[in-house]
């Protein structure tokens, strides 16, 4: 029985070299961290396309010759911001925990879209929208085994509590009232899309020009991640300054 258990490390440990990531035996999985970190920043214009290839490739530079089942490929977790609220605060709103705001974490590689927290900006509304589909993209899209915060999948928020744990109420329950099907639908088709071809490699194509560039790819199904839109689509399509087509090859 044993021989078919999955061992998953959350490889952080107290002290100095207390973070193991791509060290455990070949036999475990592991949370990527790097992989969270690269593709927040890369989706707030503090990274690089360099560097979201190698998370989207798999992580070699961290697991070598471990195979794509060695990184569990997260943006969000049970600790820290929710999808919707990684798109909403700069910064966390712990006070309802009762430490003075001093909990939880300082730095979370997230932004508001203009707006610090609830809003009825259409603008920013739409644009956040966006975000959160950039994010669950690139995670289910990449190599590795993706893992997804409960809740995100429907728009899930804390109100920016980023340490959540000392509450059983409103703030750390699922609202399913207030669930967005958009976001639960886009995510269905999306993992749709990484099922019908898990046994192929994915084609990364980046675009950093100053101006748009079309873009012709042969395949029957692809992704634009952009900081303006993430669609899926068909056949050619434009593609703005700053935006990463993810297909799969035939």
């Amino acid at each position: 029985v044993l021989s078919r258990v999955k061992l998953i490390a959350e490889p952080w440990d107290m002290g100095p070299g207390g973070y193991q990531v791509g060290k455990f035996a070949s036999s475990w999985s592991e949370w990527n961290g790097m992989f969270r970190d690269d593709v927040r920043d890369y989706w707030r214009a503090e990274s690089n396309e360099r560097t979201l290839a190698v998370r989207v490739d798999g992580s070699g530079d961290i697991y070598k010759d471990r195979g794509n089942r060695a990184s569990i490929n997260f943006v969000t977790a049970h600790d820290g911001f929710t999808l919707r609220d990684l798109v909403s605060y700069d910064h966390k709103h712990n006070l309802l925990n009762g430490e003075d705001d001093r909990d939880g974490e300082n730095w979370n590689r997230s932004w508001n879209c203009g707006v610090e927290g609830a809003t009825t900006d259409e603008g920013v509304l739409d644009l956040r929208d966006r975000q959160m589909r950039n994010f669950m993209s690139t995670l289910l899209l990449s190599k590795g085994v993706p893992m997804i915060l409960a809740g995100d999948e429907i728009g899930r928020t804390q109100s920016g509590n980023n340490n959540a744990y000392c509450h059983d109420g409103p703030v750390s329950w699922l609202d399913w009232d207030a669930a967005d099907t958009g976001m639960y639908e886009f995510i269905r088709s999306v993992l749709a899309l990484r099922r019908e071809h898990r046994h192929d490699d994915l084609i990364l194509r980046f675009n950093a020009s100053s101006a748009p560039t079309r873009v012709d790819i042969p395949m029957p199904f692809r992704l634009l991640l952009d900081t303006g839109a993430a669609v899926l689509a068909h056949d050619s399509l434009e593609m703005s300054p700053h935006s990463m087509v993810v297909g799969v090859s035939e």
